[in-house]
C-alpha cells in the first residue's frame, strides 16, 4: 500500500490501485457498521482481508471459522468488528470465537483449504496504544486510522500460512 494516497469525499484513504480502492470502500462500510473510524477497526479489517487473500477465498465462504486473540477491552475489541465485517465470521453466526490474550492475532480456517494466522505486530499495537493514550480528538483518531490503512502490511502484521 505504498501507492500515492488520495482522499475520498467521505475521508477514507485510498490509492490509485484497485485493491486500495476496494479497501477504502470496505473501510467506509466497516466504519458505518462499527459506529466510528479508528485504527483498531482498520487493523481488524486488514487482518481479515489478509487472511482471506492467503486462503484464496472470500467472506461468502460459509465454512470459514475465525478465532480472534486479543485483550477484550476498548479500543482493542474494535478489532473484532473489523474481522467480523471483513470475513463474514461473526459472534452471532458462531463462526467467530474470542480468546482473551495479550498477544493479538486472527486465525482464519477454511476446512477444505487449511488455516492462516495473521498476528498483529506488538510494536504496531504498542505504538497505537501510546498514541491513543493521549486525549485525541475524533479527527486525530480518524487521521491515525487513515495512517494504519495506508501502512505497509509488513509494518503491521506477521502472516503464517
Amino acid at each position: 500500500m505504498n501507492n500515492r494516497l488520495l482522499r475520498l469525499q467521505d475521508g477514507c484513504a485510498a490509492s490509485n490501485h484497485s485493491l486500495n480502492q476496494d479497501l477504502a470502500s470496505i473501510l467506509r462500510e466497516a466504519r458505518d457498521f462499527h459506529g466510528h473510524f479508528g485504527p483498531f477497526l482498520v487493523m481488524g479489517v486488514r487482518a481479515g482481508m489478509i487472511a482471506l487473500r492467503e486462503l484464496q477465498t472470500d467472506k461468502e465462504n460459509k465454512g470459514l471459522r475465525a478465532v480472534a486473540s486479543l485483550i477484550y477491552s476498548v479500543p482493542y475489541s474494535c478489532i473484532l468488528d473489523g474481522v467480523q465485517f471483513s470475513t463474514g465470521c461473526t459472534v452471532g453466526n458462531k463462526r467467530l470465537r474470542l480468546e482473551e490474550s495479550s498477544d493479538f492475532s486472527i486465525v482464519l480456517e477454511d476446512p477444505g483449504n487449511g488455516k492462516v494466522t495473521v498476528a498483529l505486530l506488538s510494536k504496531a499495537v504498542d505504538e497505537l496504544k501510546r498514541k491513543l493514550a493521549k486525549d485525541l480528538s475524533t479527527e486525530d483518531v480518524e487521521r491515525l486510522a487513515h495512517k494504519v490503512a495506508s501502512m505497509a502490511e509488513e509494518e503491521l502484521f506477521l502472516v503464517d500460512r
